[in-house]
């Protein structure tokens, strides 16, 4: 009973007991009243013209109520990255040295990279609009709110651009799946299928077991900013076959090889060429590298030396660096008249 029923003096008079007693329900409805008001967001209403355009005025996304954020994140999406490229820049000295924002360098991040005139620092739009407020990866603070100020790094921006954790995860995923030939997209990919295909199994099951991931990857991540759709699959596999290549190309550095080329059909019916090429690399040992695959329209001999000679092109190469072929039995790649051996010798 002293719970709910104070003790009093039996000094006091029975009009006084009255005023010191106090119930359950009434001290609540006390507390109530003298409560301030919730910290919580109170949703307002956001006239969306008055968003303000320079990185610098911009209130952070966490400022904002739940419900009204992700209206805010779709209307300055809609507007894109704020680049002023006609504004006189300022200089900046580094060293005694003058560096200043490049205009140039909205169209090589034309995506994300913005500035603002107020502050003379560059941003990163997805970064203020979707970073984490308690996860700072690298440098991301300062791209989404102090500001990158350091003209004389361009190369801070190419480190920024690659940084994003699911980014680098759906990499990751794309290159063990290549490296062990397995089929990307299944039959069924939606929320109901317990079994999807292998790129979002594994990057389920990657998630499940880091807790950085898991928090910014899948159902977490924006859903125009997950990287798991199939065209997004098929860019990073590019990517992936650009860079080999070249790593490839870089450590031939311009000597002489040789040639092993194989023509079939692939399971839709379309002629294609394999192209493998053998050489001595830099440490003096004999490697094979498969580079490429070509679509060709027929398997004619001439039609498959094109395909060849605009191949090595790309990669400026010519046949005058072949030191050797390597072909199946077939008339026209063995032909000793119009084989393609012969054209190419």
């Amino acid at each position: 009973m002293k719970r709910f029923y104070p003790p009093v003096s039996s000094k006091l008079p029975q009009s006084s007991l009255s005023s010191l007693i106090v119930t359950p329900v009434e001290e609540n409805l006390n507390q109530l009243v003298e409560q301030p008001q919730s910290s919580k967001k109170q949703r307002q209403g956001i006239d969306l013209d008055s968003l303000k355009t320079d990185p610098k005025e911009r209130l952070p996304i966490r400022d904002f109520h739940p419900n009204e954020s992700d209206e805010i994140r779709r209307e300055y999406l809609r507007r894109g990255p704020c680049q002023p490229r006609y504004h006189k820049f300022p200089q900046r000295d580094f060293s005694g040295l003058k560096r200043r924002f490049n205009p140039k360098w909205f169209k090589g991040y034309h995506n994300w990279l913005e500035y603002s005139v107020i502050e003379d620092a560059a941003y990163c739009l997805y970064c203020y609009l979707f970073q984490d407020e308690g996860i700072h990866q690298g440098r991301g603070d300062v791209f989404s709110s102090l500001g990158f100020k350091s003209w004389h790094k361009k190369n801070r921006l190419d480190m920024h651009g690659s940084s994003s954790i699911h980014n680098q995860t759906s990499i990751e995923v794309v290159r063990l799946l290549l490296n062990q030939g397995l089929a990307f997209r299944g039959h069924r990919e939606d929320e109901s299928s317990l079994n999807k295909d292998n790129f979002l199994e594994i990057l389920s099951w990657y998630a499940e077991r880091c807790d950085k991931i898991r928090d910014l990857v899948l159902k977490k991540a924006p859903k125009n900013d997950q990287l798991t759709s199939h065209k997004i699959q098929k860019d990073i596999i590019i990517a992936c076959k650009i860079e080999t290549v070249k790593a490839i190309m870089d450590n031939l550095n311009g000597d002489l090889f040789a040639l092993l080329v194989d023509e079939s059909c692939d399971v839709s019916r379309k002629e294609q060429l394999a192209i493998i090429m053998r050489y001595v690399n830099r440490c003096g040992s004999v490697v094979e590298h498969f580079i490429g695959i070509v679509h060709v329209n027929n398997t004619t001999a001439l039609c498959l030396k094109k395909a060849i000679v605009d191949y090595l092109a790309q990669h400026s190469l010519s046949l005058s660096y072949v030191r050797g072929q390597c072909y199946n039995g077939a008339s026209n790649m063995q032909g000793d008249l119009r084989g393609l051996k012969t054209l190419i010798q």
